[in-house]
């Protein structure tokens, strides 16, 4: 019964994202442009509804962050009472993804942008610098499944 009320409501939450981003996409690229006299660039194309895509982005990426954060902590508290060992395993990776973004934001670059038609308070030196951390991170976090991929069935047991 448990696995039926799970079931549920992750197939419900997973049909009402689907349902809000169709939606939220539909009101960007059908939602027409912003009119010339309030564009930022007078030639380029400025879609009407681009801050609630970003808004709904945003949105997202906070729900996955604690979802995986939630997770995590679920999993190594009940591994702590299964097998400590295992649970001192998955606690270095998340010290090791910690140490990821420490790093990847050292890294980052503070410099300021040459935006035209901009005036907004992101672009700062800490915004910039955490831009290049997501990016820096993704990168990395991307290029360790492609060989994650490749190597781990080299190093398969066979039985």
């Amino acid at each position: 019964m448990a696995v039926t009320k799970i079931h549920r409501a992750s197939k419900t939450a997973l049909i009402i994202g689907v349902i809000i981003s169709i939606a939220v996409m539909a009101l960007f690229y059908l939602g027409g442009q912003v009119p010339a006299q309030e564009k930022i660039a007078a030639d380029m194309s400025q879609p009407k509804f681009t801050d609630i895509v970003l808004y709904w982005s945003y949105v997202l990426l906070v729900i996955t962050i604690a979802a995986l954060i939630i997770f995590a902590i679920m999993a190594f508290l009940k591994q702590m009472k299964e097998s400590p060992k295992k649970a001192l395993g998955g606690f270095l990776v998340l010290v090791g993804l910690a140490a990821m973004f420490v790093i990847t934001f050292i890294l980052g670059d503070g410099t300021l942008l040459n935006i035209p038609g901009y005036d907004g308070p992101d672009n700062q030196p800490n915004t910039l610098k955490i831009t290049d951390m997501w990016l820096f991170s993704s990168y990395i976090m991307l290029i360790l499944t492609f060989l994650a991929i490749l190597l781990l069935p080299l190093f398969k047991r066979k039985r």
